[in-house]
């Protein structure tokens, strides 16, 4: 029965693995790789791509599973087949900036609160692919690329122009100064270009140094190699603000991510209710 496909390449994509479903579902391994085989081949795609040492959904896959795996589970929670004990796993990314300072603290709220949810964050600077990763939810900064995604906003995080404090009185930096100055002096930068509130952007010309690492950036900053444009809790003591002339550096937004707005699986959506309550 297509059913019991369906439940059997559930229980594969949650273990990626074909071994840890058999031994949860009591039945041969051979048995798991037959019956997925021929699902595939009645859908005429397919669903998971095998190594020696990984199984991982297609993006076929993970659209099925999108689908199917809520309604998988009711079914079985009325067929009393399975435990309420159950644990549900969440896969996200997010940038490691963003994971230690916002994200992962409401996170562990979240996971203190349910205690049947198991989190994985991948802690990435670069967008993870949703399909080939296997990811669940990612958090990323605006504005955003890929129009196919679902972008749920969370908060605001603003940004500001950041120097030490003895380059900014050797640059003469303390009273506001033209985006086309800022432009020339040495700058640390972190995936330029540098976006204005006013629909502008500053290229600097000088860069010292290009770091993929905003807490890097920070301690470059304070060391007075160069100036910055950083989150502004990232401002702390031994740097300061500098000011543009009739503009500053745009507010960015924290979006939640994910590929699918339809049958999005219900622990994902609660977790995305709880982020945009707190």
């Amino acid at each position: 029965m297509i059913y019991n496909d369906l439940a059997l390449f559930t229980s594969v994509a949650q273990h990626l693995g074909f071994s840890a479903a058999a031994s949860q579902l009591g039945i041969p391994l051979s048995r798991v790789s037959r019956r997925i085989a021929e699902l595939e081949d009645h859908l005429g795609v397919k669903l998971f791509e095998r190594t020696t040492r990984q199984v991982r959904l297609t993006e076929e896959g993970r659209r099925l599973l999108d689908r199917c795996q809520d309604p998988i589970e009711a079914l079985q929670d009325i067929a009393g087949l399975t435990d309420d004990t159950r644990i549900h796993k969440i896969r996200i990314t997010a940038s490691s900036l963003a994971a230690r300072t916002t994200i992962g603290p409401k996170l562990l709220d979240y996971a203190q609160a349910h205690p049947d949810i198991k989190l994985e964050l991948i802690t990435s600077n670069a967008n993870l692919d949703f399909f080939r990763d296997n990811i669940d939810l990612a958090f990323r900064l605006g504005p955003l690329d890929d129009s196919g995604l679902v972008a749920r906003k969370l908060w605001e995080v603003p940004y500001c122009f950041c120097v030490g404090h003895a380059l900014a009185n050797e640059l003469d930096l303390n009273e506001p100064i033209t985006p086309e100055r800022l432009e020339k002096l040495p700058a640390i930068i972190s995936r330029p270009p540098w976006l204005l509130e006013n629909g502008g952007q500053i290229r600097p010309a000088n860069v010292v140094h290009d770091l993929d690492d905003l807490d890097l950036v920070q301690i470059a900053v304070k060391k007075g190699m160069g100036i910055a444009m950083l989150p502004a809790d990232l401002r702390v003591d031994g740097m300061q603000a500098v000011y543009l002339k009739g503009t500053g550096p745009v507010t960015r937004d924290m979006f939640a991510v994910y590929p699918s707005k339809r049958l999005l699986p219900e622990r994902i959506r609660n977790l995305i209710k709880f982020l945009t309550s707190v």
